[in-house]
């Protein structure tokens, strides 16, 4: 299907999705698409009155974004050691998802994450806890952690007990994930920058990846997804049957039976559970990415030679949520699927590619008053950009490093060179944000060197 078509049909299921009785209302964002496996299209928002509908974003909820600040410019360091800096959260990974590291969890930290969100795993790994400032909501579903029956009735004993929600933990860029090293090319917005850490020339680091296995693992017992492949689909199936069975009829007909568009009442008991099931998932994503934050950390310090102390979190946020939210004085329940909540005065990613610049950006005031978003990245763009040949270098001559590897080993697959391109399309899509009201750019980050796994 070509980029063309793809927009098409993006366009007619969101008309579709549009004209549901309980869409109240929709924002199509600059990189709206819809992707392979998907119920619903990438860059777009919808708020739905009294009904929670999970084919509304992806099964990965809570899959997000953050930045992280170093104490070095890229006159101080030599770039082939940027590629260590990589090499060495690649070897820290697992190699397989029951596989352990020093980043892996207990079940003790497992429930902790699913009740509480990030500040338990902050702690756990000495991070700052001055670094819940910089994350969305401060990394928590609830101001009130869930009780631990709430936890073990969303969560199954089964699952609760496997290694797999616990030991591959924030540190795996495979897919559409990565790991990038880039310097703050251009600063926009001076006072902004200050005050969010960032100067001319520094090296930052940027980080994408998803909720965990834990988060896809509800999102299929509690709605039949697209995404997964078949072998997947049919165990999800019998676990789906076998957990409803056991939790009553009126269960087993919402979540058991095939529901290719499934649509639950907030105030109904399968509502009630669905809203748990979705604060946990959002608290384990935050949680999980924190093992991400302390490895990163890591790696500057034994590779760079940092302190600690010196690098700074400046966002982390995340772009695939559902969840209530008070828009004028109403109460909406809100999917964002592949994009992000903008937050008056707080920064936010717009990522670019390997081979595009990426923004930081502040959320404009108001924008937390009405139903709002901003991409998470541009991808959509630059790929329809380079395929209808759109897209030429940028005249700085630029060129970033693509390091492909095996995770959890030091396997390296290949490492290509690429040319920056124009940073054009980015900024046209930030333009178009700021235009809409939503969020502005603070800084421009050129990608120096990126990440993806193998496998």
């Amino acid at each position: 299907m070509t980029t063309s078509e793809t927009r098409l049909h993006a366009e007619r299921l969101a008309d579709r999705i549009s004209e549901l009785e309980y869409v109240a209302e929709t924002i199509r964002l600059p990189d709206f698409h819809l992707k392979d496996g998907m119920e619903a299209p990438s860059s777009f928002v919808v708020a739905s009155r009294d009904v929670i509908v999970p084919h509304l974003v992806s099964e990965a909820i809570n899959d997000g974004m953050g930045l992280l600040t170093t104490p070095f410019t890229v006159d101080d360091v030599d770039p082939r050691r940027l590629d260590g800096v990589l090499q060495f959260v690649n070897a820290a990974g697992a190699r397989t998802k029951l596989s352990t590291t020093r980043y892996s969890w207990t079940p003790d930290l497992l429930e902790a994450a699913c009740r509480s969100g990030a500040e338990p795993l902050l702690k756990h790994y000495g991070l700052d806890p001055a670094f819940s400032d910089a994350i969305e909501d401060q990394g928590r579903a609830t101001v009130q952690p869930l009780s631990r029956d709430e936890f073990k009735a969303a969560v199954p004993a089964l699952v609760r007990g496997a290694k797999v929600v616990r030991g591959e933990v924030g540190l795996n860029f495979g897919g559409n994930h990565f790991l990038e090293i880039q310097a703050v090319e251009r600063i926009i917005d001076h006072d902004l920058a200050e005050r969010f850490g960032v100067a001319q020339g520094q090296i930052v680091v940027m980080y994408h990846l998803g909720p965990g296995t834990l988060g896809s693992i509800l999102s299929n017992l509690y709605a039949r997804r697209q995404k997964p492949p078949l072998h997947r689909k049919i165990g999800y199936a019998a676990a789906r049957h076998a957990l409803h069975l056991s939790t009553g009829r009126g269960f087993y007909k919402t979540f058991a039976r095939s529901n290719s568009w499934l649509s639950v009442e907030e105030t109904s008991e399968q509502g009630r559970a669905l809203r748990d099931v979705l604060r946990i998932v959002k608290n384990y994503g935050f949680a999980y990415r924190m093992g991400t934050v302390r490895c990163i950390a890591d790696a500057v310090s034994r590779v760079l030679g940092a302190d600690l102390g010196s690098i700074k979190l400046v966002v982390d946020a995340s772009h695939n949520m559902l969840q209530p939210e008070d828009l004028a004085g109403e109460t909406f329940w809100v999917s964002r699927h592949n994009c992000c909540r903008p937050r008056p005065g707080m920064p936010g990613i717009v990522a670019g590619t390997h081979q595009v610049e990426s923004y930081l950006i502040v959320g404009l005031p108001g924008s937390d008053t009405r139903l709002a978003g901003y991409d998470h990245g541009v991808g959509f763009l630059v790929d329809h950009a380079i395929g209808a040949a759109l897209t030429r270098p940028d005249p700085s001559g630029h060129q970033v490093q693509r390091l492909s590897m095996t995770r959890g080993t030091n396997d390296v697959h290949s490492r290509k060179s690429f040319p920056l391109l124009d940073p054009s399309i980015a900024e046209e899509a930030i333009n178009n944000l700021e235009r809409a009201g939503f969020v502005r750019p603070v800084a421009a980050l050129r990608p120096l060197t990126t990440l993806k796994h193998v496998v």
